[in-house]
């Protein structure tokens, strides 16, 4: 019955009752109870999936793409020597911005052909321009902080699934265990239009024999960069996507490695072995 001021009054979910009618209060706010549990689980559930979907789209980090400038149109550039087996397939231009040992094959060389698909620059303007540039982007590299992951000391990249960011070690990095895959669109169906990859290791930066980089999800080589301090290798049969920055040292690319990008040696020489190498589309 209704609660008055005779009775001693509890307050049920804001509903006065006096003590005689608690059962049916305790009922009443049971079945409130009830109804609010499910309310709060349909948004918890709805929350955690709009969560979820704003984590991904919070992964995706659109740094702005290194400015090449001169160097763009180069496929390999040295410092000091470019030196080859004879029998790699270089698409695009090759120079050196002091020395002056480069390959002797022709130029262009035949479809289907080993050789040079484009132009010689030992240690003219165009090379030295070009030396200049890269240095500016891989200076334009080492400053940069935006959508950092810092991945500590020797880095395992292999085996790993990345999206668009920059990518840290404080030693050295490697892909030795699997592949690694460069994920544009997040693992979805969709794909991010110039999504940048970029990882930075002090030290050297090395690729074991017969592994790959794979891209996926859109992802594009020529917006993928590596900057590593001192020496870049790869190993026989390797796939490696992107442009790569030496710094003290050179870059060598053991047989048969496929590079879809390009080789900026800013220390030393870059060693070709049947490689191919370059950016055709």
């Amino acid at each position: 019955r209704p609660c008055d001021a005779s009775h001693e009054k509890s307050n049920c979910g804001n509903v006065a009752c006096d003590l005689h009618d608690m059962s049916r209060c305790h009922q009443q706010t049971l079945s409130l109870c009830v109804m609010l549990a499910a309310m709060l689980l349909a948004y918890s559930d709805s929350a955690e999936a709009q969560s979820a979907q704003t984590r991904q789209v919070n992964l995706i980090c659109m740094l702005e793409p290194v400015d090449l400038g001169l160097a763009e149109p180069f496929a390999v550039l040295a410092t000091n020597a470019v030196t080859d087996t004879m029998d790699s397939k270089i698409f695009g231009d090759m120079g050196t911005s002091t020395g002056t040992t480069l390959p002797t094959y022709a130029v262009p060389y035949p479809p289907g052909g080993p050789g040079l698909q484009g132009s010689k620059h030992p240690n003219d303007q165009t090379a030295i321009d070009a030396r200049a540039a890269a240095i500016n982007a891989k200076s334009d590299i080492t400053g940069r902080s935006d959508c950092l992951t810092a991945l500590g000391g020797v880095v395992e990249l292999g085996g790993q699934r990345l999206y668009p960011g920059l990518y840290t070690s404080t030693s050295s990095m490697k892909i030795e265990s699997g592949d690694l895959i460069l994920d544009a669109g997040m693992g979805t169906t969709g794909a991010v239009s110039n999504a940048v990859f970029i990882f930075r290791t002090p030290t050297t930066l090395a690729m074991t024999a017969g592994r790959k980089v794979i891209l996926t999800g859109g992802a594009t080589a020529k917006n993928i960069y590596w900057s590593a301090g001192t020496a870049a290798t790869f190993a026989q049969d390797c796939v490696m996507q992107g442009n790569i920055f030496s710094g003290t040292e050179g870059i060598t690319f053991a047989a048969r490695c496929v590079h879809h990008g390009r080789a900026f040696a800013m220390g030393t020489s870059v060693t070709l072995a049947t490689t191919e190498i370059g950016l055709t589309t």
